[in-house]
């Protein structure tokens, strides 16, 4: 079974309870962080995870270790958890043991087992045996109309309501990082207070003006060739009031970072040595 967003995870805790082995992929820090809280405050009170609880890292862990803790009955709760991140990074041979041992369901029914990983790649067997045996939750970053419906969840969850165009603008303001939006919104709703109402006014007056921050969204697009986010961050920054010759100039300096760069890689520089000439950080 594959869940791409929180909102499924939360239908699927509701209707089939916790499941005994996910796989939480992403990029995204905030929706993996808050996936995997979901998860673990299901599953345990916060006085169970002392004894209850482990965290193993998947390039200094062996399958071994990560099954004994799996196949360990609770002992103060109803579940055990066994977070494994990092899970791209263990080797071929303990993730061929850890498949085979969650095959023949070799963990305790009373664990919930919890692989993360920024990504892992689809085409290898790895990946595809984990699919045939996990939960996998893949929580792609949020792009676009994507974030106003994420503001929109967010929002509702606390009992707030607010109209579209405001929730459009609080996007364009707060950027697409989930974590300022959210702390963005967090604002907005101590503003509303009990009124349960955030007023249109209020947004441009309680936000944060992020534009610095999507000079560096802009970059980013550019980077990945995203030439569509590139210029819908543009017209954001100019909408804003930021300069255009400042604009310019942060984009002059980015492309001779990268120029710098690539000559350095050609000419086989190190990464700190690359770092002093392009101005960046290593």
């Amino acid at each position: 079974m594959i869940i791409q967003t929180l909102e499924e995870l939360e239908s699927d805790l509701k209707v089939n309870g916790l499941r005994n082995f996910y796989v939480i992929l992403g990029e995204e820090f905030y929706l993996v962080h808050s996936a995997l809280k979901l998860l673990i405050g299901k599953a345990l009170a916060r006085e169970s995870r002392f004894l209850d609880y482990a965290e193993f890292k998947g390039g200094d862990s062996s399958a071994p270790q990560i099954l004994q803790s799996a196949s360990t009955f609770p002992m103060s709760a109803k579940r055990r958890v066994t977070v494994v991140s990092e899970a791209n990074k263990l080797k071929e041979e303990e993730q061929e043991k850890l498949v085979n041992s969650l095959r023949n369901q070799e963990i305790s029914p009373r664990s919930v087992l919890i692989f993360v990983a920024e990504d892992l790649d689809h085409r290898k067997k790895f990946y595809r045996s984990l699919l045939q045996v996990a939960c996998l939750v893949e929580l792609r970053r949020l792009k676009g109309y994507a974030l106003e419906r994420w503001a929109q969840y967010y929002l509702d969850k606390e009992g707030y309501r607010i109209s579209p165009a405001s929730l459009k603008r609080i996007v364009e303001l707060a950027g697409e990082d989930l974590q300022t939006l959210s702390m963005e919104l967090e604002k907005l709703i101590l503003y509303a207070g009990r009124g349960k109402t955030i007023p249109d006014t209020a947004v441009d007056s309680v936000i944060s003006d992020n534009r610095q921050h999507n000079i560096f969204e802009l970059l980013d697009a550019i980077g990945r060739r995203d030439y569509k986010s590139a210029l819908r961050l543009l017209g954001n920054l100019l909408q804003s009031g930021e300069s255009p010759l400042g604009v310019v100039a942060m984009m002059a300096r980015y492309c001779r970072q990268v120029l710098v760069a690539q000559e350095c890689l050609v000419r086989g520089i190190g990464m700190d040595e690359t770092a002093r000439m392009t101005q960046a950080s290593p």
